[in-house]
């Protein structure tokens, strides 16, 4: 990766093709789980390629690239999140008067789970969407999420204990779900 960058920063920013190749299925996946919509997961993910290369002389070569990335992804997406939570909340009201009412049995359980989990505060559904569901170390999804090791980890242990009360009291799961 590091001789990509250096290729790219001297000039040959075709190169920066092989970097959105290589990473750009995983970032649209932690996209969709803040946009839960492949359009804006589509459009955070550009933004944040756009970042990274706005950005990339900034790049401590000493350090691993992909933290680097996600940091800029994760702060993307939470951006955005948080003005689509904005809008959203401006235009409910008016969306509730206008829908029909539907039962929750209408709507599948993984849907219904997936909702729980962007009712989470941010700090905690990041957390949970980088390590519970990506895969991440709590040490990556820190310096992704701009904080400590052990704050990424208590910000996942809240979130669980939130999703494991909601999804109980909804008749999802048991005590030992999450």
């Amino acid at each position: 990766m590091q001789e990509i960058i250096r290729d790219i920063l001297a000039g040959n920013t075709n190169r920066f093709r092989e970097i959105v190749s290589k990473y750009s299925d995983d970032l649209l996946r932690v996209a969709y789980h803040f946009a839960r919509n492949w359009d804006d997961a589509r459009e955070w993910t550009q933004i944040t390629f756009v970042k990274c290369f706005e950005n990339l002389r900034r790049y401590d070569p000493q350090r691993p690239f992909a933290p680097w990335l996600y940091r800029i992804h994760v702060n993307v997406c939470k951006s955005h999140a948080r003005r689509a939570k904005r809008y959203e909340s401006l235009t409910e009201g008016a969306i509730n008067l206008h829908s029909a009412p539907h039962s929750e049995t209408q709507v599948d359980e993984s849907e219904r789970i997936h909702a729980q989990i962007a009712r989470l505060p941010l700090k905690q559904r990041t957390a949970f969407i980088l390590i519970e569901i990506e895969g991440m170390s709590s040490a990556e999804a820190a310096f992704a999420m701009g904080c400590k090791d052990s704050t990424a980890r208590v910000h996942l242990a809240r979130a669980k204990d939130t999703l494991r009360k909601q999804l109980t009291d909804m008749g999802i799961g048991n005590d030992t779900l999450l």
